[in-house]
């Protein structure tokens, strides 16, 4: 009996002048996202392999074990298509003695949150999750809005016919009369999605730059699914309001009223509340003590003694950074060393007290971004884009995942590099390349070519570039693991659970009504 119901109701939506309308808006809609979005996703990922290409050359190029800089470069989801997420997380973590990876990443060189910027205001790019464009968006507005127009009337439509008494007095069951409706409408739909779905794995297939792997196809069967389980809530809801409405109009609006409530209403006016859940003084007094803590190193590091007989050539030093020296004499050398051994400790505990002072700040703007990802959670937009987020790994728990990695990395690093500040090969060279220290015999060497070649000629000497990088094949592998789909589905449980359980509550209020509607 169900099975007949299905296929009447299957009939009617397909034949419909609505469905034609809906199924051209939702195609040309995802196509045209799709489109888009596929471009950008290819672009990201020539700069992802660009960027890696780069950075390992800059890795080899090291010249001495004090400027060591290890650069994890993130790649791009290509699920990213459908749920761009958090836009303006970085791209890569950078990892080095003297910084501690964090979501406050500025002196890694790949700035989320500008700590040192002069705005009063805290800027939260944690709060923009929802400002993207992309398939995620278009199936929670034009689909759902689609599954509303599609079975507004299903009910109160009949009732206005003179038919629902003739249905309902009949030996079809009430409830296999909703349960028919319904899946009725839902094929309707899936076929709607599917076909999008289809666009844009086509497009995907056009693209001789892109693949998909295992996990990433698995994704985009579970995308799908919790698509299914989305727009099933829509209809679930249109049927209740359906068959509580005493005219089809009616109903309409009031189903059009609630739309605009969940996909505009509770997502921007979340954000707009959030504003008074903003952290107050936070960030000054994060920016008052980063300051405090670099002027305690600078004095501490002024203030190490040792012995030091000249001014070096051609160095690069930084106090609260690596160093390279490459004119200096063997004899200064050990000094050099019994220097690097009462620095270097201080530069890793300003590292560790500025990742202390910036990782408060970073807190209070995780909790200002849940304060209004909480306000906005009872739109069933947000579940669903929620969900996909975290299947997508473009969400802001995938990314502090692999902050959190990437410290790992960074322990590993430490134990590599420590024993290494006792040697000259942490920040000089000179000890192989004789001809650039500066001794009396090479001084007199270096005046005689200025005199005959210019000053050119001894920078040719003095370059770094001639300097042979040094050997770091033992050094642990530049390298983190990125969060599985497992992992990420875990991330997606709550919203998950809240989207399937909203879909179960209006259906089963539907059938409640349906089955105590009266016939007369």
């Amino acid at each position: 009996m169900i099975r007949h119901i299905i296929r009447k109701e299957l009939l009617v939506n397909l034949l419909s002048l609505r469905f034609a309308i809906g199924l051209a808006v939702a195609v040309l809609m995802m196509g045209l996202v799709g489109y888009v979005l596929i471009e950008d996703y290819a672009f990201r990922q020539q700069t992802y392999i660009s960027d890696v290409e780069r950075h390992e050359k800059e890795l080899e190029q090291t010249k001495v074990y004090s400027m060591l800089e290890v650069v994890v470069d993130i790649p791009p989801s290509p699920l990213s298509v459908f749920s761009r997420g958090i836009k303006d997380l970085p791209s890569s973590i950078h990892v080095s003695p003297y910084h501690i990876p964090s979501l406050i990443d500025e002196d890694g060189g790949s700035v989320s949150i500008n700590l040192s910027g002069t705005s009063n205001r805290p800027y939260n790019p944690l709060l923009r999750g929802f400002g993207s464009i992309d398939l995620s968006f278009v199936i929670s507005s034009i689909l759902s809005l689609f599954a509303i127009v599609l079975v507004f009337d299903s009910f109160s439509g009949e009732r206005e016919q003179g038919t629902l008494k003739l249905v309902l007095s009949s030996s079809t069951g009430r409830v296999h009369l909703l349960i028919g409706k319904f899946f009725g409408a839902l094929v309707s739909l899936a076929i709607s999605l599917t076909i999008g779905f289809l666009e844009v794995m086509l497009l995907w297939s056009l693209s001789p730059r892109l693949s998909l792997d295992a996990s990433s196809w698995v994704g985009l069967g579970l995308m799908y699914l919790f698509s299914l389980v989305f727009l099933s809530s829509f209809l679930a809801l249109a049927l209740l309001v359906s068959l509580y409405a005493k005219e089809s109009s009616a109903g309409l609006m009031w189903l059009l009223l609630g739309w605009v409530v969940v996909t505009i209403l509770i997502p921007q006016g979340g954000a707009y509340l959030a504003e008074y859940f903003r952290p107050q003084e936070v960030r000054e007094k994060v920016v008052r003590e980063a300051e405090q803590a670099r002027r305690e190193l600078y004095r501490a590091y002024s203030n190490i003694t040792y012995s030091q007989k000249t001014e070096w050539n051609n160095a690069r030093l930084n106090y609260a950074g690596g160093e390279a020296i490459l004119g200096i004499t063997q004899e200064e050398v050990p000094y050099r060393i019994e220097f690097n051994k009462k620095a270097f400790p201080l530069k890793v505990q300003f590292a560790e007290e500025r990742q202390r002072v910036v990782e408060s700040y970073a807190i209070a703007l995780r909790t200002w971004s849940r304060t209004r990802d909480n306000l906005v959670r009872p739109s069933l937009c947000v579940l669903y884009r929620n969900i996909l987020q975290a299947i997508a790994g473009t969400d802001l728990d995938s990314y502090e995942a692999a902050l959190q990695r990437a410290r790992v990395y960074r322990d590993a690093l430490m134990g590599y590099l420590e024993p290494r500040v006792g040697t000259a090969e942490w920040f000089t060279r000179a000890l192989e390349y004789p001809d650039v220290q500066p001794t009396d015999q090479n001084r007199r060497y270096w005046q005689n070519l200025i005199e005959k070649q210019g000053e050119r000629a001894v920078e040719r000497i003095m370059s770094w570039d001639r300097i042979a990088p040094i050997d770091l094949s033992t050094m642990p592998p530049p390298h983190i693991r990125f969060s599985s789909l497992t992992e990420r589905m875990a991330l997606a449980t709550t919203d998950g659970l809240l989207l399937v359980g909203g879909a179960g509550v209006f259906l089963a209020l539907s059938i409640r009504r349906v089955v105590r509607y009266p016939v007369y």
